[in-house]
């Protein structure tokens, strides 16, 4: 199978446009430096899986990939001491959390 990159990175953030909106949480997951194959996302609120996953195919390249995946947290989650992360699963052993952690409100 494809070589598995070691430089893969997963950030976690707020979605400036939906920000502006007032009404609406929603995160972001960027997921740079993949290597081709299925994978998919999930959200985590304070570390469990929320349970939408977001499947990815990604078609074959030479190149590493770069993703972006939105997600809309739910109203009954918008707590100031829950901490979002979000995961990127690949095939069956591989798996990245966001570096970073995010909360919905204050810092």
């Amino acid at each position: 199978g494809p070589a598995v990159s070691s430089t893969t990175t997963v950030l976690i953030r707020r979605s400036l446009p939906e920000l502006l909106k007032g009404d609406s949480a929603v995160l972001e997951c960027a997921i740079t430096q993949l290597s081709s194959s299925d994978l998919y996302v999930t959200f985590q609120a304070n570390g469990v899986d929320f349970p939408e996953k977001q499947y990815v195919d990604l078609p074959a390249s030479n190149g590493p990939h770069s993703l972006t995946r939105r997600f809309s947290i739910p109203k009954s989650h918008w707590k100031t001491d829950n901490t979002f992360t979000c995961k990127v699963n690949q095939g069956y052993s591989n798996s990245w959390v966001s570096s970073s952690k995010i909360k919905l409100f204050g810092e």
